[in-house]
């Protein structure tokens, strides 16, 4: 009796071993994730983001005469990507009071349309920006996915917006990390980067970024950045300002 009970426990542990194993196997390389996720990206005509600040707020480094900043905090904001060199965003910002602008950019250029809706007006040229570096080959988001730190699986069975997605986990370079928030961020320290992949096709769908300059009291909650990545190849959503 107790052979039998020991070769069923045998046949249990190997059942699992093997179980484990096959699961193992089939689950893919995370670096092999990003990678395919970045050129979905950068082969895509637009796609939109929905960019959130949660918890402690976080300044911005904001100017629009490239010389003042702005102690601006972001509440919410909705922006579209035009392959491979226009960006339109659609911001809530806190400046004292609430307030809404929208900001356009090509290239090296930007338009600010202050309060939201009102005539666009180009602003100076500001150093090192140029929103084609956002989906440009070895730059941009391509440069910081190929350069996370220890990059893992996190969570094999996350859902987005109720789709099943791979979570991936890595820590990133403050600095490196800036262009995906289009250089409106200064970290001071590194970051964790949450990065999320739907399943079923590959492409990325969300990334929260964790601001640990912000983590060291227990008692407040950190920042984080929760960007989400949705409507690949979808039309035009705005009227871009005359050059």
């Amino acid at each position: 009796m107790k052979n039998r009970i020991a070769l069923l426990i045998a046949v249990a542990l190997i059942a699992c071993l093997g179980a484990s194993q096959a699961q193992e196997a089939l689950e893919p390389e995370p670096q092999a994730l990003l990678d395919e996720a970045v050129e979905q990206l950068q082969s895509a005509e637009s796609f939109r983001l929905a960019i959130e600040q949660r918890g402690q707020p976080y300044q911005l480094a904001l100017s629009f005469d490239g010389v003042n900043m702005l102690p601006a905090t972001l509440q919410s904001a909705e922006a579209q990507v035009i392959s491979p060199d226009e960006l339109h965003i659609s911001a809530r910002l806190r400046l004292i009071i609430p307030l809404s602008m929208d900001i356009y950019s090509r290239d090296d250029r930007q338009w600010l349309s202050f309060p939201s809706g009102a005539p666009w007006f180009q602003l100076p040229a500001f150093d090192g920006f140029d929103v084609s570096r956002l989906l440009a080959p070895e730059d941009g988001i391509e440069k910081v996915m190929s350069n996370l730190q220890a990059p893992q699986i996190a969570d094999a069975e996350a859902l987005v917006d109720e789709q099943p997605a791979w979570r991936i986990e890595a820590t990133a370079a403050g600095d490196a990390v800036e262009v995906l928030l289009f250089g409106f961020i200064d970290p001071k320290d590194d970051v964790e980067l949450d990065a999320y992949i739907t399943a079923g096709d590959g492409r990325l769908a969300l990334i929260e970024i964790l601001m640990l300059e912000t983590a060291l009291d227990p008692e407040v909650d950190p920042s984080i950045w929760h960007i989400k990545f949705y409507d690949y190849d979808a039309p035009r959503g705005f009227e871009a300002p005359a050059s």
